[in-house]
């Protein structure tokens, strides 16, 4: 794939390799499609073909960091107004949709029962591994997490990923389709991973207290 995305940049117009990247990082960070598209398979291959263009990296990474950070703004907002369906109930949806409807639900409610920071930290992390990536600002809008946590968390993380993808794909290139993106992912399920087992030894602290 990165060598099909290669040969295809190498021939378009600088300005048109970047248009066309900020509009699918839109995409892929901000609607549930975007779960497919391959982000950060796309940041290496800008960052390798900034080889290929005079002074291509600097416009590549803020490009591109402007893109994802776009398409999360979108995800909080269509989380917010409901307008994917995901955690409202409109009209008789099918099994599936109600499905999907329920567990959005739940997870809103248990990010709407985190601390402010541990709301933060889960967004910024979220924007590193590519199926959370749409749907954790999308989730935190459903909830309610209000702007002034979610908004410098989107802008952070998403300006840290694009920035460091970018420019580990200028550096080393493939190897960081093969090696670069399972920490980040690790990280996000050991963070929830503790943040369940706080949760877990609350519940249990409350049932003693109680009897």
């Amino acid at each position: 794939m990165l060598t099909a995305l290669l040969d295809a940049l190498a021939s378009l117009p600088a300005p048109l390799v970047l248009l066309v990247a900020a509009l699918v990082l839109v995409a892929e960070s901000g609607t549930l499609v975007g779960i497919a598209l391959p982000g950060s398979t796309l940041l290496v291959a800008l960052g390798l073909w900034s080889h290929t263009a005079p002074d291509a990296l600097l416009p590549a990474i803020a490009v591109a960091a402007a893109g994802t950070v776009t398409g999360a703004h979108v995800s909080r907002w269509r989380g917010r107004s409901h307008q994917d369906g995901l955690g409202s109930a409109s009209g008789s949806p099918g099994r599936w949709r109600r499905a999907v409807q329920a567990r959005a639900v739940r997870a809103q409610h248990w990010l709407a029962g985190r601390s402010p920071a541990a709301t933060a930290v889960l967004l910024a992390c979220g924007h590193w591994a590519a199926a959370a990536r749409p749907l954790m600002p999308r989730i935190a809008g459903g909830a309610g997490v209000p702007y002034r946590i979610a908004g410098p968390a989107m802008v952070a993380s998403g300006t840290a990923w694009a920035a460091t993808f970018v420019l580990l794909g200028n550096s080393v290139g493939a190897h960081v389709l093969t090696h670069g993106t399972w920490a980040p992912i690790a990280l996000v399920v050991l963070l929830i991973g503790g943040l369940l087992l706080q949760s877990r030894r609350r519940s249990v602290a409350t049932g003693s207290a109680v009897r």
